[in-house]
């Protein structure tokens, strides 16, 4: 295919990533968004890749899945719910490329459907999850130990020493109606703490603003990176069982939380139990 024909074959394609195909030639994509693309590809430059095998949600064009496969990734599988058709029927065959894309929403994804993963790039998607506790939660089901995840999502000013979220809905949004869930810094570490992640450093894109709780009636939002790794020390058994409704508390043990994680009835991880309790009709038997 000649530089005229790429060029042409774009002209057919809206691309939301700008994205380096030859020497000469990108996708125009959205500039826009390129300055909060930099710090994502800024922390993905820094991991060594070479061998491992990376998931990245919320894929779009797949710049950051062609990144870690020039970083010598072994596999890389790129999810999203609304699959680029530029990049699959496009730039992946163009290139050669070796990144695997599929049409896949979030909250179905699970340990057996691509196996488990090294690293996990999460970026641009976090804020407008409406389920934000549940698909970190699903994220962490599909994580190696001692993996890495690189979120990037928009985080919110105001109280840092409390752990919050700020949850607006249509109007009240700082963004548009599909942005709804934005995390205090600390309100996302504990979340990510609380799931078996260790937030080795997070990094606000404006850092100066910090301190400014609101402007008007809204809370001042800004975006931020966090690079953790899965140590898969988080609050046990006992307590995830408590969070997701598996928990027989205080019918079988009378509120004894020692008697609790002494039982057999714990010992099996939280989410093949929840697996077992969910019927056909998607509902808690």
């Amino acid at each position: 295919m000649t530089e005229d024909q790429l060029i042409n074959r774009l002209a057919n394609y809206k691309f939301y990533h700008t994205i380096q195909i030859t020497d000469n030639i990108r996708t125009a994509g959205a500039p826009e968004h390129a300055t909060s693309q930099q710090p994502v590809l800024a922390e993905l430059q820094k991991l060594d890749l070479k061998g491992k095998r990376v998931l990245d949600v919320g894929c779009r064009d797949g710049l950051y899945s062609f990144l870690a496969e020039r970083k010598g990734a072994a596999e890389i599988v790129g999810i999203d719910h609304d699959l680029s058709l530029g990049a699959v029927e496009l730039l992946i065959p163009f290139m050669q490329s070796k990144v695997r894309m599929h049409e896949m929403n979030l909250l179905d994804l699970k340990p057996e459907s691509f196996g488990k993963f090294d690293v996990i790039v999460f970026a641009g998607v976090l804020y407008h999850l409406r389920y934000p506790f549940w698909s970190l939660k699903l994220l962490r089901d599909v994580m190696r130990p001692g993996g890495i995840l690189v979120l990037e999502t928009a985080v919110f000013y105001g109280q840092d020493n409390l752990p919050m979220m700020y949850c607006p809905t249509g109007e009240n949004s700082p963004y548009e109606a599909s942005s709804c869930t934005f995390f205090n810094r600390k309100g996302l570490t504990e979340t990510l703490q609380s799931l078996g992640w260790k937030v080795h450093h997070s990094s606000l894109l404006h850092p100066h603003a910090e301190g400014v709780a609101t402007t008007g009636e809204q809370p001042v939002v800004d975006r931020a990176v966090f690079v953790c790794e899965y140590v898969a020390d988080h609050e046990g058994t006992t307590l995830e069982n408590y969070w997701t409704g598996l928990h027989k508390l205080h019918t079988q043990f009378g509120g004894d939380v020692a008697a609790v994680e002494k039982s057999a009835l714990l010992t099996r991880e939280p989410s093949v139990a929840m697996e077992s309790n969910i019927d056909a009709t998607g509902l808690s038997t």
